[in-house]
Formats: structure tokens, sequence, C-alpha cells
């Protein structure tokens, strides 16, 4: 799970992008003020692509200091490039018919990561993505190119371990998110959608009612909102995408006291894709059994590595089982989440390799997991 604690560092203002509402700080003239037809290119321009020149931010992007993040960020991004390729033949070789066609993404533990939700998903319509920190703001960038740099860099360190080691450090993400520049997952979303060259269309803030359905707020309601809505368009889509991020603590003893968003969940699809990594052996816990559960109960396909379900959870007689890469133990941080069994099952069981790093552990492992009444109606 990805821990995040904020607090202010930077006079930075924020904006609302929701419906017609065009809100500014008071002091708009230190800074630029964008609409809600701007969102994809905030999206574009925290991303280190060029905004259209229809845009206001277009004149920041011409800046020493916007230029100088750009070159950074694209030179990081060529390098995970060239290991991601990696991901995506493992799954086009391993996440095939008739779970590469599957609709919903569940993705518990994620934290902003749609970046390898896409990678390994990339057919999905909706993502559900979860975390512990908060949906955030909208931003807009200030015109003073010292603040605009001191902006630009912590976008650039918030990305910095997902690139290189495909999951976010919760020490790091309590330091390098805890501001006013990145109060949440929001910008880091829009910073992956862009990258994934996605078209972001809207971005909308929401309670969640009683029953578990969604209820929009005003934008400056935002910091009431346990769900942020993106809509966003893939190349050579002509229809929208969703992307839902829920933040929430999933331990059972916060969701019986939360009962709108224990029903939210519940109302996942049936027949669903899950992925679960990095997600410090939660589920292994006893008082983690809700989502456990829904997880087991609710996916047709489960990609996981070892910090996900434990091994003992899945019923042989229900899933057809595939390992992947190398299992010995984990890390010493997580050391008591040791598992004989799945141990026996990686020396046991023909395991095919893994030719990249996930996760915690190097080497990695991942375990995918298909329901076997799924396989039997597609034979």
């Amino acid at each position: 799970m990805r821990l995040t604690v904020f607090i202010t560092v930077f006079g930075v203002w924020f904006v609302s992008l929701q419906g017609q509402t065009n809100l500014s700080a008071s002091n708009s003239n230190e800074s630029i003020v964008l609409s809600d037809k701007n969102v994809n290119d905030v999206a574009l321009f925290v991303a280190g692509y060029q905004p259209s020149d229809r845009s206001s931010l277009y004149q920041l992007a011409q800046t020493p200091a916007w230029k100088k993040y750009q070159k950074d960020v694209n030179l990081g991004w060529s390098k995970f490039e060239k290991v991601a390729e990696s991901f995506r033949i493992f799954a086009k070789t391993e996440i095939t018919s008739p779970f590469d066609t599957v609709k919903t993404l569940f993705y518990p533990f994620s934290g902003p990561d749609f970046l390898f939700a896409n990678i390994f998903f990339p057919n999905v319509r909706k993502m559900i993505l979860i975390g512990l920190e908060k949906p955030g703001s909208i931003p807009v960038f200030p015109l003073r190119n010292d603040s605009l740099n001191k902006t630009l860099q912590l976008y650039k360190v918030a990305i910095e371990d997902v690139i290189q080691l495909s999951f976010f450090r919760t020490l790091d993400m309590n330091k390098e998110l805890a501001n006013r520049v990145i109060d949440g997952t929001t910008p880091i979303l829009l910073l992956f959608l862009a990258r994934s060259q996605m078209i972001v269309q809207s971005v909308t803030y929401h309670k969640i009612k009683p029953d578990g359905s969604l209820q929009p707020l005003p934008y400056v309601n935002r910091r009431e909102a346990e769900v942020v809505e993106i809509k966003y368009l893939a190349k050579k889509d002509s229809s929208s995408r969703t992307l839902l991020y829920l933040s929430t603590n999933l331990a059972d003893p916060s969701l019986k006291k939360n009962i709108h968003v224990s029903n939210f969940l519940s109302n996942v699809d049936s027949g669903c894709v899950t992925l679960i990594k990095s997600a410090t052996y939660l589920m292994h816990k006893p008082y983690f059994s809700f989502i456990r559960n829904l997880c087991l109960n609710r996916s047709s396909f489960i990609l996981q590595d070892d910090s996900g379900i434990a091994f003992k959870y899945f019923d042989r007689n229900t899933w057809e089982l595939q390992g992947y890469g190398q299992y010995s133990r984990p890390i010493k941080l997580f050391e008591e989440f040791f598992e004989p069994d799945y141990l026996h099952f990686f020396k046991t069981t023909k395991i095919k390799p893994l030719p990249f790093r996930i996760g915690y552990s190097n080497p990695s492992n991942l375990l995918i997991a298909k329901r076997k009444s799924v396989i039997n109606r597609k034979n």
C-alpha cells in the first residue's frame, strides 16, 4: 500500500476542471488560470508534452524551466520504455483470450498506478484503482520561473520510483508527495494518462451514496471526494474509457464502518480481471478478508506477485495457476510473510521465466490465476 501524508510546501493554486465551473485563487495574477476545456493540456504539460497553442499553458511551456523538465522527463521515459516493452510482450503472450478482452480491471492497493494497469491490460474500458492517497486537485502553475521549476521538479521526483522500480515506495510517497503541488493522485494519473498516449476528456469528483453509487460533487467540495473519475480516449477509440480512483482504507474494520464504500466495492463487475502488486502483503492478514474475498469471488483472472493474496487462499478446484520467475522468500522488511506452500508450488510445478523485475523482490515472481469455469466455457 502506498501511504501519503500531504502538507503545504509551495503556494501553488488549484482550479476546477469539472463541468463549466472556472475557479481561480485570489491572487490569480500570479498563476495560470485554466478552464475545464484545458484538462488535456494540463495532462500534456505535466507529462512533458507541448500543450496546444490555444492553451494558457503554452507560454509556460516555452520557459527554460519547462524545457529542462521536458528534457529530463523524456530521458527518464525513454529508459522506461525499453524496459516496458518486455512487460507488453508478457501481456500479449500470457494474458490471452478470453481474458484479454474483459472490460473491467480491478486494482486494489494501486495508488495512482495507471501506467502498469494499462501496460498489462490495454483493452479494458473501465479501471478501478484503490489507495489511501486522496484524489487531490487539478493543478495550475506559477508564472515565476523559480517557482515553476520547483513545482516541476516535484513531478519529476514523484514518478522516479514507478518508472525505475515498478512501484511507489511508501516512505518516498510520504516525503515527495507531501505538498500542495501534488496533493493526491489526480496529478500523477493525468501525467501517466498523457504519457500512455491517452486524451483526457474530463475529471469529476464524487462522494459515494449509501447504496454504493456515485454522487458528483462541485469542485469547491473536492476535498470531500472519495472517488475521482477521469474520462479518456485511447488511440483509435470512438468512445470514452473510464478510470475510477477510490481513496479508502481496505481493512475490514474500516469497511464495516463505511458501508457505503463496501457497497461500492460489492458493485464491482463480476468476471473482472484483477491486478495486485507491491501490496505490502496486506491480504495475507485476517483483517483484510473482505477485499481478499472480493477479489477471489469477482475475478475471472488474477495477475499478482506474492505480496497480493496468500497462495493458500487459491482453491485448486476453482483456479488454474501458472507461476513465473523465482520465489525464495520476501525481502527482509516482509520476511514474516514467507509462504512455504508457495515455494513448494514453485519447486514442483513447471514455472515460466519472467524477463523483468516487478514488485519488491529481485529476482521477481508473478502468479496468474484463471477461473476454470471461464476456461471451460471457452472450450
